[in-house]
C-alpha cells in the first residue's frame, strides 16, 4: 500500500506550530495520522486520532516517546495474536 501523504502532504498551522502529515490510515468513520511538528522546543512529532471528522486525540511527542508508543502497541498486538493462536 502506498502512503498517500508522501506525494501531497497535508500541512497546517496551529498557533506557533506547523504540522505536516506524513502518514495516515483511514477507516469508515475515523482516521489515524502522524507527522512532523515545527515550532515546539522539544516535541517534533504528532500522533492524531479523528472520529466522524472531529479530532479526538492529538499528542505532541519526542521521537523516543513515539517509538515507545509503537513498541507497546506492537507488543499488545503480538500478545493478542499469540493468545489467539494458542486458543486454536
Amino acid at each position: 500500500m502506498k502512503n498517500k501523504s508522501i506525494d501531497n502532504p497535508n500541512q497546517w498551522q496551529d498557533g506557533e506550530f506547523t504540522f505536516t502529515e506524513i502518514i495516515y490510515q483511514e477507516y469508515n468513520n475515523c482516521k489515524f495520522s502522524a507527522g512532523h511538528v515545527k515550532g515546539h522546543p522539544v516535541d517534533t512529532l504528532y500522533l492524531q486520532a479523528e472520529k466522524d471528522g472531529e479530532i479526538t486525540t492529538q499528542l505532541l511527542l519526542r521521537p523516543d516517546e513515539m517509538a515507545a508508543i509503537a513498541w507497546v502497541a506492537t507488543g499488545s498486538l503480538w500478545s493478542a495474536m499469540i493468545a489467539k493462536f494458542n486458543k486454536d
